[in-house]
């Protein structure tokens, strides 16, 4: 089996040369500070370089930042064998933190990786991939919150002078009253064009969906008043390609990096503490008014006498989702934050 892995990859070096070595050097570049110093080093340079032949580079760097958290215990562990036994890797996988799925996704790594020992004659332990275990809890704000962000945002002035303009303040402001008044991701949100708002039938068109599933939704006339107001604002009324948050250079948008990084500021200014949330909390974040959004939705469609089942498929189709399952998660939230929604 050996002699028939080095074949094929000579043989995807003989018949594509060029390409076989923008691979490994691609990889390469990227992983020359990772340094692997257990007995199974060797092994595990060689098996990255076989992952680089199929696999993305961002895969492949992923997969050699599990193998050096591995290689990292096993000098820890004074290990100085080939073959990796049952205990040991369960111990390996048990000292793991993060979500059960990037637990699972870590050891699909190892299992590959084990694979490629036992073919190389190094017989080792196959361990399970662990299962996925829904231990999401995210952030809700409470109405006092709400307020205090809203007014932060309103009033946020950047401590650049370059960006001390009008539109600047308004976009802030804007961005985040989509995020809370129609539930939207924020890639959907910061690709907003001007042509994807119809004032006249108060929808928006979200194009730029996850999983392409672009969709049309209903948006409140009061958010609509304020959105109109803000084309007006930024002169883009009559300019169906040009985005709502513009940036600063032609034809661009602001990122989703960069939204996160001025409601950092907000959270900041308005004093919500995040060092007290649980471990598997997300904390506040923008996402959070997706989370509000649901709540908020689930709430309304009760109190207008419209219950909300597993057959509904009202509300998973305004946020995108297949069914209500994919939308359960968001109603995940700690009944301490809201305790007027136990019911």
């Amino acid at each position: 089996m050996q002699e028939l892995i080095l074949k094929v990859c000579g043989f995807v070096r003989f018949l594509f040369p060029s390409q076989a070595a923008s691979l490994l050097s691609c990889c390469h570049g990227r992983l020359v500070d990772i340094v692997f110093n257990s007995t199974l080093a060797k092994e595990m340079t060689d098996f990255l370089e076989l992952r680089a032949l199929s696999a993305s580079e961002r895969s492949v760097l992923y997969d050699g930042r599990v193998l050096a958290a591995l290689d990292q215990y096993l000098v820890a562990c004074n290990f100085h064998g080939k073959e990796l036994t049952e205990e040991l890797l369960n111990m390996w996988i048990s000292s793991l933190t993060g979500k059960s799925k990037t637990v699972r996704i870590k050891v699909g790594t190892i299992r590959n990786f084990v694979k490629y020992l036992n073919n190389m004659g190094n017989y080792s332990f196959l361990p399970m991939p662990p299962k996925v275990k829904s231990d999401y809890i995210p952030y809700i704000y409470s109405e006092e919150e709400l307020q205090r962000i809203m007014c932060c945002a309103d009033t946020l002035v950047p401590q650049n002078p370059n960006m001390c303009s009008s539109f600047f303040r308004l976009k802030i402001p804007m961005f985040i009253r989509i995020l809370y008044g129609c539930g939207t991701r924020l890639e959907e949100t910061v690709s907003l064009q001007r042509k994807d708002v119809d004032f006249k039938n108060g929808t928006l068109f979200l194009r730029k969906t996850k999983f392409s599933k672009e969709r049309l939704i209903p948006a409140h006339h009061s958010l609509l008043d304020i959105l109109e107001r803000y084309c007006f604002a930024l002169g883009i009324m009559d300019q169906p390609d040009a985005y709502l948050f513009p940036g600063k250079k032609p034809c661009t948008h602001y990122t989703s990096r960069q939204m996160q990084h001025w409601f950092s500021k907000i959270l900041e200014l308005t004093g919500i503490d995040q060092r007290s949330k649980q471990p598997n909390e997300r904390g506040a974040c923008l996402h959070g008014f997706r989370h509000v959004f649901v709540l908020k939705s689930m709430q309304q469609l009760e109190a207008a006498g419209h219950p909300v089942d597993m057959n509904d498929l009202l509300l998973p189709t305004y946020l995108g989702h297949e069914s209500l399952i994919d939308t359960d998660k968001y109603m995940r939230f700690s009944g301490i934050q809201v305790p007027k929604a136990l019911d």
